[in-house]
């Protein structure tokens, strides 16, 4: 399982009702990594990326319980999880904070993309000890940085 996440230098994601930031560049290579794969989301990330996805599963973890059309609802991370991992293809984190949050301890990798500039908003990407990680890649880009972390052994 890889974290997949946009943010600001000090880990802002979200503003109100999407990202303080537009850098097309970045949600395309977000757009190309996740093709065909598994994503898992919450609600409210999934109403903001939803009609783009290009993944060939989507799990949006909610409390209501009620698959809807293109989308498999889950009530906890844990059963999400076990529901990505039955389809045989590379699972991604897809936000929000909270479910960041509680995929952390769980995955092996993360894709994290830092945006250039000062953004300000209400939904931060949870902190992590970089000691724990190896950089298995690093790209600059003209509006963000990309960083492929693996956890250490």
């Amino acid at each position: 399982m890889i974290i997949i996440s946009a943010m600001s230098k000090d880990r802002v994601i979200g503003s109100g009702e999407g990202m303080p930031w537009s850098v097309p560049e970045e949600y395309q290579q977000f757009l190309s990594l996740v093709e065909g794969q598994t994503v898992i989301m919450g609600w409210r990330s999934y109403q903001i990326f939803g009609p783009d996805l290009t993944s060939a599963h989507n799990i949006v973890i909610s409390r209501s319980g009620v698959d809807q059309e293109g989308v498999i609802v889950c009530d906890c991370v844990e059963a999400a999880v076990e529901r990505a991992s039955s389809f045989g293809k590379t699972v991604f984190c897809a936000g929000g904070g909270s479910i960041y949050a509680q995929m952390l301890p769980l995955v092996e990798e993360m894709y994290l993309s830092y945006i250039k500039g000062n953004f300000t908003g209400d939904v931060y990407f949870p902190e992590f000890d970089e000691g724990d990680w190896d950089v298995a890649e690093r790209r600059d880009h003209k509006g963000f940085e990309f960083v492929h972390y693996r956890r250490k052994a």
